[in-house]
C-alpha cells in the first residue's frame, strides 16, 4: 500500500487527525496555559514572561508554523472523517451509535469551529494589536499585562465572548482527548472509564483556567 493510499484510508485520516490535535495540545495549549496563568501573578510577572518569550522568537515562530501546519490537517482531516462517518451513518440507516454518543462528541464538529472562529478572534487581538511599552528591570518591553487589561476591563461583551468559547474548548477537548487515545488502540471507550473520566477533567479544566485570565482582567 503506498504511502497516499495509507493517508486517504479511513485509519490513516483518523491517525493524522489524532496526532495533529496532540501536536496542538502538547505544543500549543498546555505551554500557553501556564504562561496565561502568570497573568494572576501581577504585571511584573506577567511582562518579564512575555518578554523572555519575545527572545526565543526563532523557536516561537518554528512552534508557529507546525502549529499553522496541524490546525490545517487537522480541520482538513476532521471534514473528511465527518463526511465519512455521516455517510457510513447513512447507509445504516441507523441512529442508535449517534444517541448513545456523549454530548461533547456530537458536537466536535460544531466545537471545532468555534475554535478556529476563536483562534481568529484572539490573533487579532493579541498578536496583531499594537502594544504600548514599560520599563522592566530597566529594560524596555512590550506591556502585555496592560494589554490584556484593556481587552476586558468593562468590557462585558467581550468577557462574554471569551468565556462563552471556553465552553467550546471544554466540550471539544473532554472528548477529544480520549478520542485520540481510542485511534492508537491505547482505549477502549466503556461506562466508568478512568480514562474518560480523566479526558472530561483535563478538558474542562483546561477550559476554566483559560476562563479565569479574561474574568480576572475584568474585574481588575
Amino acid at each position: 500500500m503506498s504511502i497516499k493510499t495509507s493517508i486517504l484510508s479511513s485509519i490513516g485520516q483518523k491517525l493524522l487527525l489524532a496526532t495533529s490535535g496532540l501536536i496542538m495540545f502538547l505544543l500549543f495549549l498546555i505551554p500557553h496555559m501556564g504562561g496565561n496563568v502568570l497573568f494572576l501573578f501581577g504585571p511584573d510577572i506577567f511582562n518579564s514572561y512575555a518578554h523572555h518569550l519575545h527572545q526565543l522568537v526563532p523557536i516561537v515562530i518554528g512552534i508557529e508554523l507546525l502549529m499553522l501546519t496541524s490546525i490545517t490537517i487537522h480541520m482538513v482531516m476532521a471534514v473528511r472523517v465527518v463526511l465519512a462517518n455521516r455517510k457510513a451513518a447513512s447507509k445504516r440507516h441507523s441512529q442508535k451509535s449517534s444517541k448513545e454518543r456523549s454530548l461533547a462528541a456530537r458536537l466536535m464538529p460544531v466545537s471545532g469551529i468555534m475554535i478556529f472562529v476563536f483562534i481568529v478572534k484572539h490573533l487579532l487581538d493579541f498578536k496583531f494589536y499594537e502594544k504600548a511599552k514599560t520599563e522592566l528591570h530597566g529594560v524596555e518591553t512590550y506591556d502585555v499585562y496592560a494589554m490584556v487589561l484593556s481587552r476586558f476591563q468593562g468590557d462585558m461583551l467581550h468577557l462574554v465572548f471569551y468565556v462563552g468559547f471556553m465552553i467550546a474548548v471544554g466540550l471539544h477537548l473532554s472528548h477529544a482527548l480520549q478520542s485520540s487515545l481510542q485511534t492508537y488502540g491505547l482505549y477502549v471507550p466503556r461506562e466508568g472509564s478512568k480514562i474518560k473520566c480523566a479526558s472530561a477533567i483535563i478538558g474542562w479544566g483546561m477550559a476554566a483556567t483559560f476562563a479565569v485570565i479574561p474574568i480576572a482582567a475584568f474585574i481588575k
